[in-house]
């Protein structure tokens, strides 16, 4: 038999976090630990308004089938019990963590996978001024940041990234429009981010909207993010 404890917790931001859809001071999280024979497995998520979530509604979807939970339910029974989100995600990591746990091991060797011995994450330059934004990726850089992932609304594109670029020159450069461009204009701009060096572009249109990108010629790699969730987004 095992036990099931849910729970919320707040993290303050160093600095707030500015996007094109807004800004948050705190990261609020859904932390799920599973018990089992003495072990506990942890697993957490970050419930996002922008799909429909929030911390009470997620908390009542993991609670909605914490008995199964505590019965046994195994993880592939998990994937057809939530359907995918953030409460799934929690309730998979935390049983990955238990028994991964219960059999002296960790989830990678579990897994079969070798770590590597570096990873390259990238660090997000948040929405302001250009010299704000000039400011926070020469910080970023001077910690030892080589990958940026800079944030933009719909104002001021060339003038943050040409302040950004000579902040950092050497620096990879991803831009995330979070959905707020629109197909008017988008040839111009994605133009002009290949021109500063910029590496890749993510979700530039609403999701939804893709079909604007079916037969376009960008001259650097457009990426989804709010359009793309499970494997049949890409169908």
């Amino acid at each position: 038999m095992r036990n099931l404890r849910v729970y919320e917790e707040a993290w303050p931001l160093h600095t707030p976090f500015v996007i094109a859809r807004g800004s948050r001071s705190e990261a609020k999280v859904v932390v799920v630990e599973i018990e089992e024979n003495g072990v506990k497995g942890t697993g957490e998520c970050t419930p996002y308004p922008r799909y429909g979530e929030s911390i009470a509604s997620v908390m009542a979807q993991i609670m909605a089938i914490g008995e199964q939970i505590e019965r046994g339910v195994s993880r592939e029974q998990i994937q057809h019990l939530l359907p995918p989100g953030a409460a799934r995600n929690a309730v998979d990591c935390a049983l990955w963590d238990c028994q991964a746990r219960s059999a002296g091991k960790s989830i990678a060797q579990r897994l079969g996978v070798t770590l590597p011995n570096r990873v390259v994450t990238a660090q997000t330059v948040v929405i302001g001024t250009p010299d704000q934004m000039a400011a926070s990726a020469a910080a970023l850089w001077e910690k030892g940041a080589t990958l940026l992932k800079v944030k933009l609304d719909d104002h001021l594109i060339s003038e943050r990234l040409i302040a950004i670029r000579e902040a950092v020159p050497q620096a990879t450069l991803i831009v995330d429009a979070n959905e707020a461009w629109r197909s008017d204009g988008l040839a111009e701009r994605c133009q002009l981010l290949a021109d500063i060096g910029v590496a890749m572009l993510e979700q530039p249109l609403p999701a939804g909207a893709d079909e604007a990108l079916e037969n376009f010629i960008h001259p650097l790699p457009i990426c989804a993010d709010e359009s793309c969730h499970t494997r049949d987004s890409l169908a």
